[in-house]
């Protein structure tokens, strides 16, 4: 697990170079660098990158030049070089590796990473195994000595890792939804108040008996949008919810499960965009039109569902636009311990398709 700043999208050899200067002047190299092939792993960088980087380190005084066989060293006046106390460097601490995390967020890190960049700071990521532990404090105090960030983001984080950080004042912003009695500033969807605009939007279509496609994961999104669909309070709407087990298969059973009840919906509301092209897919491959006979919304969106047929009627925010407000947030903890001022709901756009339509 790397212990400090990757490189940003900016010039790749200039980034990388920054970042290195840091780690230095940070002391993270003591005497030594280590071997380019674990420089290559840590910066995220290819071999050719890092051995322009040692070459520019040299040229600048940081390391001595190589020696055949050895690792190259620190320059004695290297750590001389002092980092400024009010840097930005940003951790965020997630339970998922970048490579699975959802394509939404991947863009608005890769924002977020862009934005700090232009500020002199960096992000660094953490996807610890530990992450979902009952009780990670002793590798909580770890990462937080070795990593020293001015601040972090915490993505779909624990009632445990919150606790963590709101008992230890650790400055933080969770980008998701945070526990009951934790008090810590939060940037998350309005995930009640989309769902219920969904559940009025099928409504006024004259839909009564509407379903909510949820996951298994006991996540605190979910448990907003259930509220938000069951706090509709119009004559006659009924909600139900279906529950999946998160495979296309287990999707396709309670799909089926609902359909042939006595009192089957008419409508599909989706927490996940991955829901709607299961569903879709398998209502076509029953002969069950959308919209025809059964309508379809979506509480999130990804780009894939550009590409489906009928357009799916959805709710989108926007990556770059979250960016921001979560560079703001993570700005203002560094400068000022606090982000009182900003409101933590985002609200996501409405976005029309051809996937409702008058129940039938």
């Amino acid at each position: 697990m790397p212990k400090g700043p990757i490189p940003v999208r900016t010039s790749l050899v200039t980034e990388a170079l920054r970042v290195m200067k840091q780690r230095i002047a940070d002391n993270e190299w003591p005497s030594h660098l280590p071997g380019e092939r674990s420089l290559a792993n840590t910066l995220h960088v290819g071999r050719d990158t890092i051995r322009m980087v040692l070459q520019e380190l040299e040229n600048d005084g940081w390391i001595l030049p190589a020696q055949p066989g050895c690792r190259r060293m620190i320059a004695p006046d290297a750590a001389r070089k002092q980092s400024s106390p009010e840097a930005l460097r940003v951790g965020v601490l997630s339970p998922q590796p970048l490579e699975q995390l959802q394509q939404p967020m991947l863009l608005e890190l890769d924002h977020i990473r862009g934005a700090l960049a232009a500020k002199d700071g960096s992000m660094e990521f953490f996807s610890p195994r530990w992450h979902g532990l009952a009780d990670p404090s002793a590798q909580l105090e770890t990462l937080i000595a070795e990593a020293r960030c001015s601040s972090w983001i915490l993505l779909r984080s624990t009632e445990a890792i919150q606790r963590w950080f709101h008992d230890h004042k650790i400055r933080c912003i969770v980008r998701g939804s945070i526990h009951a009695g934790i008090q810590l500033p939060f940037l998350d969807v309005d995930w009640e108040a989309t769902a219920r605009h969904a559940a009025g939007r099928l409504w006024r279509l004259g839909h009564r008996r509407v379903a909510l496609l949820v996951p298994t994961e006991p996540l605190l999104g979910i448990a907003a949008a259930k509220r938000g669909i069951q706090g509709f309070n119009e004559d006659g709407f009924e909600p139900i919810e279906v529950e999946e087990d998160g495979t296309a298969a287990g999707l396709c059973r309670a799909a089926e499960a609902a359909l042939i009840s006595p009192r089957p919906p008419s409508a599909f509301i989706a927490t996940r965009p991955r829901q709607v092209a299961t569903l879709l897919t398998w209502l076509g491959s029953h002969g069950i039109r959308v919209p025809g006979k059964i309508s379809i919304i979506s509480l999130a969106d990804e780009q894939f569902l550009d590409h489906l047929v009928p357009a799916i009627d959805r709710y989108r925010t926007s990556p770059s636009s979250v960016a921001r407000r979560v560079v703001r947030r993570v700005t203002s903890l560094t400068h000022t311990g606090n982000v009182q001022k900003h409101k933590g709901w985002i609200i996501p756009k409405p976005i029309p398709g051809g996937s409702t339509g008058p129940a039938k």
